[in-house]
This record gives C-alpha cells, sequence and structure tokens, in this order.
C-alpha cells in the first residue's frame, strides 16, 4: 500500500498536485505515517506556501533528520520564504555539508548571504554611531597591542545604532596564557561624569575580561558568547543610561548570564597581570581612554559590595583569579 501512494505522491508531486499529497497522508491511520512521509508532507506543504506547518511536522522527526541533508534544505527552505534568512542559512549550510552535490543548496547560500548582507547595510545606513576619529583609533590599537597583546582577529559588530563597538580576541600566548577579550569604540563616547568629577579624565574607557585558554572563543551558544554580550552591554550602559562607569563600580544583571554559570554581575577594576601604564591610552588631543578589567560576581558578592565596600569586597575576593572560572568559589558563602 506504501509503495503505491509513494508512487502517487510523485506523480501529484510532477503534476504540482500538491494539496492532493497533504491529504493523502493526513488520511492515514494514527502511526502509519514514517520519517519518509513526515518528510514528503512537509514538501508538499512548502509548495503550498505553509511554511510554519511544514517546519512542525519537520521537527516532529527532528532526530531522524540530523543526518539527512533533504530534511536541512527543507527546513531552510521554509526558513527562507518566511524571510528568516539567518536561519535558513544555517540549515542550508548543514544540508550542503551533508551532501556536497545539492546545488540548489548552494544556491540558497548565496541568496541567503546577499540577503542578510543588504539587511545589514539597510540597517547600518539607518544610524550614524559615534567613532573614533582616525587616529585616535590608531592610539587605542596600538595601546592594545603593546600591554595587552596582538589582536589578529576581531569580533566586528555589523549594526552600530549609537557607538560601534568591536571585540579584540587577543589570543593565549607564553606571556599570558589565557584569551584576552577587550572593546574597541567604548571610548568614543565622552560619558556623562559627575560635576565633581568632570576635570578627571574619567569620561572615555574600554572594558575587557580574561578567559581561560579552552573557552570556546568562537561558540555561537549563549553558555560560550555571554562574556562577549557582557562586554557590549557594559559598552554601552553609559550611552543608554546616560551615565559613566569607572573603577570599582559593581554592575547587576539580575539574572545569571548563562545556564552553565551563577555569575549574575560584575565589578570594575584596573587591568591585572599587565605592565605599568595599560591602565590608560593618552589620545592625540590629549584625552584619555581608561581600561577597566570586567571582573564577574556572584549575588551574593554584589550584596556584600554594595553593604561594604570595594575595598571589604576586595579583601574577600584576594584569591580570586582575574581569569574567569566557571564554578569558581564563591567569595561571600552562604
Amino acid at each position: 500500500m506504501q509503495t503505491d501512494l509513494l508512487e502517487k505522491i510523485a506523480a501529484w508531486h510532477d503534476a504540482d498536485e500538491h494539496q492532493k499529497i497533504v491529504d493523502a497522508i493526513a488520511a492515514l491511520p494514527e502511526g502509519v505515517r514514517d520519517y519518509q512521509l513526515t518528510c514528503l508532507l512537509a514538501r508538499a506543504l512548502n509548495n503550498l506556501g505553509d511554511y510554519k506547518t511544514a517546519i512542525s511536522f519537520l521537527f516532529s522527526v527532528a532526530k531522524e533528520g540530523q543526518q539527512d541533508s533533504l530534511w536541512h534544505y527543507r527546513m531552510g527552505y521554509a526558513y527562507y520564504y518566511m524571510g528568516k534568512e539567518e536561519k535558513a542559512l544555517h540549515f542550508f549550510e548543514k544540508a550542503l555539508e551533508l551532501n556536497p552535490q545539492e546545488e540548489d543548496a548552494l544556491l540558497f547560500i548565496t541568496w541567503c548571504q546577499e540577503a542578510i548582507a543588504r539587511q545589514n547595510k539597510e540597517s547600518a545606513e539607518e544610524y550614524d554611531p559615534e567613532l573614533y576619529e582616525e587616529n585616535e583609533l590608531s592610539a587605542v590599537e596600538a595601546h592594545i597591542e603593546k600591554y595587552f597583546g596582538a589582536f589578529p582577529s576581531v569580533f566586528h559588530e555589523l549594526v552600530s545604532p549609537d557607538i560601534h563597538v568591536d571585540v579584540a580576541v587577543i589570543e593565549p600566548n607564553e606571556e599570558r596564557q589565557y584569551y584576552t577579550l577587550m572593546t574597541i569604540g567604548m571610548g568614543a563616547h565622552a560619558m556623562t561624569m559627575p560635576e565633581e568629577l568632570s576635570a578627571e579624565y574619567l569620561d572615555r574607557a574600554e572594558v575587557f575580561l580574561c578567559l581561560p585558554p579552552d573557552w570556546p572563543i568562537t561558540g555561537k551558544e549563549e553558555t560560550a558568547y555571554w562574556p562577549i554580550r557582557l562586554l557590549k552591554v557594559l559598552a554601552r550602559l553609559p550611552v543608554e543610561e546616560d551615565s559613566w562607569l569607572g573603577w570599582g563600580h559593581s554592575i547587576a544583571h539580575g539574572e545569571p548570564f548563562a545556564k552553565n554559570t551563577s555569575f549574575c554581575g560584575c565589578l570594575l577594576l584596573e587591568p591585572q597581570d599587565t605592565a605599568p601604564g595599560a591602565e590608560e591610552c593618552v589620545l592625540p588631543n590629549g584625552e584619555r581612554v581608561l581600561f577597566y578589567q570586567v571582573i564577574p560576581l556572584y549575588q551574593q558578592e554584589l550584596d556584600y559590595k554594595i553593604a561594604h565596600g570595594v575595598g571589604a569586597l576586595l579583601e574577600k575576593m584576594a584569591n580570586v583569579t582575574h581569569v574567569i572560572e566557571i564554578g569558581r568559589p564563591n567569595a561571600i558563602p552562604n
């Protein structure tokens, strides 16, 4: 019976009679529709323009489809025609990986990439972010290389509504056997300072943090990405709140940064494990950009700092390394 049905489905597909395919498969008794028929049903739904339903059926057999290029192709097809090119690109790339002869997947990959680039360009043209002058940027980059290390790779920001914040990646080396991730662009904005500090050259800053050498630095999951997200959030905080950040400031996130950590806030300190002078870059016009190290905190540590001050907290954290350690002991145990 299934052989006859498959022959009919093939004929209906060639004749563009996709509703007949949907009706025939939907009429099957419970338990008869297997992986193959489910995928053919999704194909017919895609051809009818019912992409959301097609995706729901494909997800119902996702486990079986992980090594099937056609499953990934049909997922990508549905997302593409829903206007979700970034999601579609992921599935088309996987389809091509599983079947390098899948020329249609390659074509859709090109279309997705063009659409994403067009969207990014259109978004960027809507904004006029604050930027370093060329000579200022050169000074900041030279300072980073001198005191922190070369950064052969940079996470470039595609859309910048207010300031343009890239993240430089300084890789582990013999001198510093850990990653250093550094914002470049936060200091283009002069922060709003309290009147009593307005003459102290504290209004420009960059922030950075250090990660262990085995950190999945290019990982897309939030468990890997949250340190980069934290840097970008901190960089924009003074712009969004018309305020400032400086040494000893603590920032609460309200909940853990990701499911792999209980850190839910952070503290800004002077650079650790660096030569004297790393904390300040003098720009060509005489203004200064200060560099602050980000140290993640647990909720109890945040509360202790608010209650007793940054000095008291630092005494408690004397044995805490400046390199982020997921699951490090809480300096303020319950």
